[in-house]
């Protein structure tokens, strides 16, 4: 028998970065034992590997997914030093915005050491109306119509004149405002509340545990309750939420499916971001134990905690974005369980029906594409009481004889949908040109330019007095 030269197996190149120097590097990625890794290639600091996908057989069925690019609009700047140097966007980027993410304060109430961002104490930075402005008008000369767009901070309900700039943000090529939050603040002032319900702003709830004491270990604080509180108050008001759940390791990966179940009691919750741990910023770089997730992996933990109602077949890349930066399910909210999309359409349909979108659609093709599914199940499905939920659904969101918005049929279609993403930032040790360059999560900065979320936080946010002060200022 011949004897096996290496014991991996490579199969690309790429470019990453030294996780030491912070030099953008030659980085291969290759297999061991049945997982696949990213190696960086630094000669004046030494290789460094990280896992990327703990099964290689799902790493190779993802990662030559087809993108659904949509190329970006209005000039480009020309490259000089090369990627990322020289953001954005550049000619050599593939990809234009589909989830515009900014951040209109450093304020923060809390300093979590799991924070993956950076944010001043000494100095807060409020955004104005001039700012706002300017942004909103950058992000509409670039794309017709968006999806939704993200307001982020810092905690931005600290911001004193948040519903000012809300108000400047409803526009009808706008089909969303989410608005990212601890919750701290939405727990006791339903007035705030109010006033976010009443703009239709949907809020992304941080919410990582159940048990107070791993709630120390990763916030600094308790806040389980308030968290808690903060949902009751949000669903009295019917106002949208994402569940934003960060999945760490061997901390509070257990508790996922605890959390993915919080969508049974609050009728108010339509999705569930799970983020695995980013070893980066503020707090992530030194938070321990530094034992990486990938998004495979996270898939699987949400299978075995879930007694059988979910299954890691029922993910796929979200159509638009790099398939190691995201991957998504639907399921119907049926009484006591979870219904998968994929037991009604194949994959192929579903992705179809979202493009190149960051959200599924429920336009006429989704319509179709559905009561063909019931017609066709009826006759050989056992199983009528899923279609009885799906012939209803349908009939509300079609009703015959009357013509609805689109934002009224998709507030519909929430109510009895739940979709799970799972999310993967880069941090120095897994970040990878190939992802960058067809990101859609673009963060526009003073209204003039385009930086992917993950280029932002490692490179430029550092250039921002507003949220970082280097330690020899302290």
């Amino acid at each position: 028998m011949a004897k096996m030269l290496k014991e991996y197996s490579y199969y690309k190149m790429t470019r990453g970065m030294c996780s030491s120097c912070r030099d953008i590097v030659d980085a291969r990625i290759f297999e061991k034992e049945g997982k696949i890794f990213q190696e960086n290639i630094c000669t004046a600091c030494g290789n460094t590997a990280t896992l990327v996908a703990d099964d290689s057989r799902w790493y190779f069925d993802h990662v030559n997914f087809p993108i659904k690019l949509q190329p970006p609009r209005g000039p480009q700047t020309k490259p000089a030093r090369g990627c990322p140097y020289d953001c954005g966007l550049c000619t050599w980027h593939e990809n234009g915005p589909n989830l515009p993410v900014f951040s209109i304060t450093n304020a923060c109430n809390l300093r979590c050491p799991i924070c993956f961002t950076y944010n001043r104490q000494d100095r807060q930075y409020f955004m104005s109306r001039e700012e706002m402005r300017k942004t909103l008008d950058f992000l509409l000369a670039n794309k017709p119509q968006y999806d939704l767009i993200n307001i982020t901070g810092g905690e931005p309900t600290l911001h004193p004149d948040l519903i000012s700039l809300l108000r400047m943000a409803k526009n009808e090529r706008i089909g969303r405002i989410t608005l990212n939050s601890n919750g701290i603040r939405l727990a006791w002032d339903e007035d705030l509340v109010r006033q976010l319900s009443e703009l239709g702003v949907y809020v992304i709830l941080s919410f990582d545990t159940l048990d107070p004491e791993i709630s120390m270990k990763i916030h600094g604080m308790d806040l389980v309750d308030l968290k808690l509180k903060a949902l009751e108050v949000l669903t009295r008001h019917n106002i949208g939420v994402t569940l934003l759940n960060v999945m760490i390791k061997g901390v509070n990966d257990h508790e996922i499916f605890d959390i993915i179940s919080l969508s049974s009691r609050y009728a108010s919750i339509r999705s569930i971001t799970v983020q695995t741990m980013t070893f980066t910023g503020q707090g992530g770089t030194t938070f321990s134990p530094h034992d990486r997730l990938t998004l495979d992996m996270a898939a699987k933990i949400i299978q075995d905690r879930s007694d059988g109602m979910i299954d890691t077949s029922n993910f796929f890349p979200l159509p638009s974005n790099h398939p190691l930066c995201y991957s998504i399910a639907y399921f119907f909210k049926r009484p006591h369980r979870l219904q998968s999309f994929t037991d009604i359409l194949p994959k192929e349909e579903l992705i179809s029906l979202i493009g190149n979108n960051y959200i599924m659609h429920p336009d006429d093709r989704f319509h179709d594409a559905f009561k063909e599914a019931v017609t066709r199940k009826w006759v050989d499905d056992t199983n009528h009481d899923l279609l009885q939920f799906l012939k209803h659904l349908l009939k509300r969101m079609y009703p015959a004889g009357h013509d609805i918005q689109p934002f009224e049929r998709q507030k519909i279609a929430e109510e009895s949908i739940l979709t799970i993403y799972i999310h993967a930032h880069m941090d120095e040790e897994n970040f990878d040109l190939s992802r960058i360059v067809c990101c859609t999560d673009l963060v526009p900065v003073d209204g003039e330019r385009f930086i992917p979320a993950c280029a932002y936080n490692l490179f430029y946010r550092m250039n921002d007095e507003r949220f970082w002060k280097d330690k020899g200022d302290e």
